[in-house]
């Protein structure tokens, strides 16, 4: 009976990659952090504004370009690019170590604040920029062409139009609300980084769902339509449901931003680093 537990989570959850079990686990996950997690977090954490995003964004490009560097074994990821070394540092696990790495740096952060009297953003965002100044010179360093950049520009500038066309002709107001389109744009840009890489340089779709449908449409310009179906709904509720909520609405739609940017960023990497 062990050994079939121990299997069954070996294979389900200990080797890297995407499967329909692990994936409905790691939704389950997701949103007990959604409904369990936030309320208990308000006390501790400092608002959700733009200030704290900016704070946040070095370390969802370190966590990003960390996965790839891992893959490619450049500088000192080369020990830790074939698993089990890279366990903690591929997905999905890489989620949870960018997560204790981040609210680590932010507790500091905040410890910082409370003793001192500087601002934490101060603290925090220098922090994700020294990590992230390493992983930006591995790229820079290893860099083979930029083409893919233009191609996701390209592919995301034409869905962007489609979008705001989209929110004008069916007046779909609450996208504008609180720059909501910002968050569905975050998955534009994954979904322009999927179609690019899989439809003009042949790369492979990992997770279970996509996956699924674009075996059946035969190109991930299907992915375009995916993001628009869940997130346009998903903002709606998020924000019906959390209107009286400033907090849980912000956390929400920042775990959203960077389900999406991750991986787009991940992906990006991958092309230019080949």
């Amino acid at each position: 009976m062990l050994d079939f537990i121990w299997d069954f989570l070996y294979r389900y959850y200990v080797v890297p990659g995407y499967n329909l079990v692990n994936t409905l686990t790691y939704g389950i996950v997701l949103g007990l952090i959604v409904f369990y997690l936030i309320p208990r977090l308000r006390k501790f954490m400092p608002r959700i504004n733009l200030v704290f995003c900016i704070s946040l964004a070095p370390f969802i490009l370190f966590g990003a370009t960390t996965r790839e560097l891992v893959d490619h074994g450049l500088g000192l990821y080369s020990g830790y690019s074939v698993y089990p070394q890279n366990f903690f540092l591929v997905s999905p696990w890489i989620y949870f170590t960018m997560f204790f790495i981040t609210s680590v740096s932010l507790i500091f952060s905040l410890e910082v604040q409370k003793r001192l009297r500087i601002a934490y953003y101060k603290i925090l965002f220098p922090i994700g920029c020294i990590l992230f100044l390493y992983n930006s010179y591995l790229i820079a360093l290893n860099t083979r062409t930029l083409e893919p950049l233009a191609l996701i520009f390209i592919s995301l500038f034409i869905v962007t139009g489609f979008l705001l066309l989209l929110i004008k002709f069916l007046k779909l107001d609450f996208m504008l609300y609180e720059r909501n389109y910002l968050v569905a744009l975050a998955h534009l840009f994954d979904a322009s980084t999927t179609f690019v890489g899989i439809d003009f340089y042949g790369n492979i779709e990992q997770h279970v769902v996509p996956n699924l449908f674009i075996g059946i449409f035969h190109t991930a310009a299907v992915m375009f339509l995916l993001k628009l179906v869940v997130l346009i709904p998903a903002l709606y509720v998020i924000d019906k449901e959390l209107k009286g909520d400033e907090f849980g609405r912000h956390f929400t739609k920042l775990v959203i931003v960077i389900l999406g940017l991750g991986p787009g960023l991940r992906n990006t990497a991958l092309m230019i680093l080949h």
